[in-house]
């Protein structure tokens, strides 16, 4: 009878340590399985169309959503838009802004300066808007200078308010005002995350885009800026190409830029893919 007895005291002890542990461990699987199920978003944005630059062709073969900015008043501006919107890119307007450092002829003929009334800087926007109508927004070339000078960027930001435009600020300075006055005057504000390509070196944006992935994992969407011509042209599309289908894999979804709003206010899915 003793030993019966100890049985079944083992027995129960047994059960007891089971019913303890065993459902902990599996609702911490369960736990770890869907984080990495979790989809996580990235809006990427090309800049410097306009002269059908080194990297274009590519990057019309790219088959993932990708805003392209291109920018006005240049050789090919006109054609570069029409084209990837034809093919089904999201287009916007990549605006020439006065920079506090940088080679003024980077510009192009038409940049927003300080010197300008406020009636100069509108016609400019609304002269770009004209060349790349098919813009959904306004985003900054270069413009350290300009982003931080809360007068143009209330004429800038009137305009995209004007023409139900967002703005993502490309943050090419430290001091932006953007945000500001974008939420004052309801204007749908971004920022950029990342720069894919301040070296053109391969191994360097194969970094950006591993950090750029890092970003939209720890918060659920990130914008990364690469370049067509001689700041990355080929080797950023290339990358691009290449580490898209990888990440994938990893839960990332690619999505044109306009659409990270809806991410952003707590959306679980996008008709992007």
């Amino acid at each position: 009878m003793l030993y019966i007895k100890r049985k079944v005291l083992y027995i129960m002890v047994i059960a007891i340590i089971m019913s303890i542990f065993i459902p902990k461990f599996i609702f911490k699987y369960k736990a770890v399985s869907t984080y990495a199920n979790k989809k996580s978003y990235i809006a990427l944005v090309i800049d410097d169309l306009g002269e059908h630059g080194d990297g274009t062709d590519e990057l019309l073969k790219l088959d993932i959503p990708v805003t392209v900015a291109v920018m006005p008043f240049l050789e090919c501006s006109k054609e570069d838009a029409e084209l990837f919107h034809n093919v089904g890119f999201e287009v916007i307007l990549h605006l020439p802004m006065e920079s506090e450092t940088g080679n003024k002829k980077w510009l192009g003929p038409k940049p927003i300066t300080s010197s300008m009334t406020n009636e100069e800087i509108r016609n400019v926007v609304n002269e770009g808007l004209d060349e790349i109508k098919w813009a959904k927004g306004i985003n900054n070339h270069m413009g350290s200078k300009s982003i931080k000078d809360e007068r143009i960027m209330a004429e800038v930001l009137k305009v995209a308010q004007e023409n139900n435009l967002f703005f993502l600020d490309s943050k090419t300075g430290t001091i932006t005002v953007a945000k500001n006055i974008s939420e004052k005057l309801n204007v749908m504000y971004f920022e950029r995350d990342i720069f894919l390509d301040n070296s053109k070196s391969e191994k360097e944006i194969t970094k950006a885009m591993d950090k750029l992935e890092d970003i939209a994992k720890s918060k659920g969407y990130a914008v990364g800026i690469g370049h067509i011509g001689g700041q990355g042209g080929k080797v950023t599309v290339n990358i691009i190409n290449k580490m898209s289908k990888e990440m994938k894999n990893r839960g990332i979804e690619f999505v044109y830029l306009s659409e990270l709003k809806r991410i952003a206010d707590g959306s679980e899915k996008v008709n992007a893919d």
